[in-house]
């Protein structure tokens, strides 16, 4: 980009759990998203972007960052980032953007509700953030002088509204801005919605994905009413949220912005919501780990597919490239502004992606800490002691039904997929329990901390959520 050419303002807009098959772009009938259809037709539609740590903290961290999760140190939910920790927000300062931060955080450690202080944004000028909340009706969020306020009624609706004003404020400016707004939504509960939402939902006939596993649920007898009501409060998030993101394009239109802005939309995960016995995330499936990217500047960008595999730890510097900057630290994402501006060109050969410390739901499962790679086509993972997990062949099994790991005739696949991850393995944590990941990153205190701290949580969290008839499982 030359010096003579005004750099394009950002708005990257980060939702909380929405898996990549809930959208109407990607084939689901049920869900309604029409302001994310338009988005996914007028830019660069990623098709295999995967969240490198399908687990809140870590996953936000590498987003911002471009590191992986023992680098940046927010390895678990609610372990605190490294306060030093060089962020995308410190190289667009440098480069004369207003940098501006408004929704979930969580990035702060424990108590979730504590406020976070200057030096613990990452960088970030103007801020209406909250470390992490998910009582949609009870919402809050803390300005830059850390003065608390309450936000009444549906929070993705009033923290879209935040994002308004400050766009309002900004649109006769010189300035560059780049604008974070992070949504908690659609992570459950599911069933704290604005009035109608759920009834709309409930009343339509649902279908549940190939590879819901009623009769042999891993973590709770949910029967398959019960999945649906599920379902049900998923898509009106979806859609509340699909709702607000065309409130922003609008403006953007309306202020004729839109062509001259960078959009940006993903999700930090997945959710299971039954698929293969599961509930909620931090497993290898698709459902998990794989997220909606979709990356616009209608000025620039030509709209399309991308099929190159894509992952968090690679939006950073890929945004930074778009427009000409970079890090200048030692990063573990990839460039791949190339991909976004040529849909023909390379990519990258794999990413990688695993969840080494077995958070909340995932303590008792019978695998608690996994790392996988995947080409987009073909998946592979396995435990950390090196025992194989599954192999699926996504190019005729997009539910990931038959596991393919003992099949004599995709041994070539497997011995080039385990080779890969033996590279990304030994170069950034090495086949180690979990524990002694910890131990050597220093982080073991913070740990136990954060899990002396949920104890008491959980129990309170539970006899909140009771009094507002939700089902929901551990975050």
């Amino acid at each position: 980009m030359g010096n003579e050419e005004k750099r394009p303002n950002i708005l990257f807009i980060m939702s909380d759990q929405h898996r990549f098959c809930d959208t109407g772009y990607a084939g689901n009938k049920d869900v309604e998203t029409p302001n994310l259809d338009q988005l996914s037709q007028d830019g660069a539609c990623f098709t295999t972007a995967y969240s490198n740590c399908p687990l809140c903290v870590p996953a936000r961290g590498s987003l911002l960052t471009a590191q992986h999760a023992l680098r940046h140190g927010a390895a678990a939910n609610d372990i605190p980032i490294h306060a030093d920790a060089t962020s995308i927000a410190h190289i667009l300062n440098d480069a004369g953007y207003e940098t501006a931060y408004i929704g979930k955080w969580h990035l702060g450690g424990i108590p979730r509700d504590k406020y976070i202080t200057e030096e613990n944004r990452l960088g970030f000028q103007y801020w209406n953030g909250c470390n992490c909340n998910h009582m949609y009706n009870q919402g809050y969020y803390d300005d830059n002088f850390n003065v608390r306020h309450k936000i009444e009624g549906y929070e993705p609706i009033a923290q879209t509204t935040l994002a308004l004003d400050f766009l309002e404020s900004r649109k006769n400016s010189q300035q560059p801005y780049a604008l974070w707004l992070c949504v908690g939504t659609p992570h459950d509960p599911y069933f704290i919605l604005p009035e109608g939402e759920l009834e709309y939902f409930e009343n339509k006939k649902l279908d549940l994905r190939e590879n819901v596993d009623i009769e042999h649920m891993k973590e709770k007898p949910f029967n398959e009413a019960s999945i649906l009501k599920c379902y049900a409060g998923y898509y009106g998030h979806i859609r509340q949220l699909d709702l607000q993101i065309g409130r922003i394009i609008q403006w953007l239109k309306d202020n004729r912005k839109y062509e001259d802005t960078i959009l940006v939309y993903t999700s930090d995960h997945g959710d299971m919501l039954g698929s293969h016995g599961f509930l909620n995330k931090q497993l290898w499936y698709d459902e998990s780990a794989r997220v909606p990217l979709l990356i616009s500047w209608p000025k620039k960008i030509p709209p399309g597919k991308r099929m190159q595999p894509i992952s968090l730890v690679d939006i950073a510097p890929t945004l930074l490239g778009i427009i000409g900057l970079t890090f200048n630290n030692k990063v573990d994402g990839k460039d791949l502004s190339d991909v976004v501006f040529h849909e023909a060109a390379q990519g990258q050969d794999y990413v990688y992606y695993y969840s080494y410390v077995p958070c909340h739901q995932a303590s008792n499962r019978e695998v608690r800490s996994w790392r996988a790679v995947t080409d987009g086509k073909y998946m592979y993972a396995e435990e950390e002691n090196q025992n194989s997990i599954c192999m699926y062949n996504m190019g005729n099994d997009k539910f990931q039904i038959k596991d393919i790991k003992d099949d004599a005739s995709y041994a070539d696949v497997k011995k080039r997929l385990k080779e890969a991850l033996d590279v990304e393995v030994n170069k950034n944590d090495g086949y180690s329990p979990w524990e002694t990941l910890l131990e050597k990153s220093s982080l073991m205190e913070a740990w136990n901390e954060s899990e002396a701290y949920f104890s008491l949580l959980f129990k309170q969290y539970y006899e909140l959520i009771k009094k507002v008839n939700c089902n929901i499982q551990k975050i």
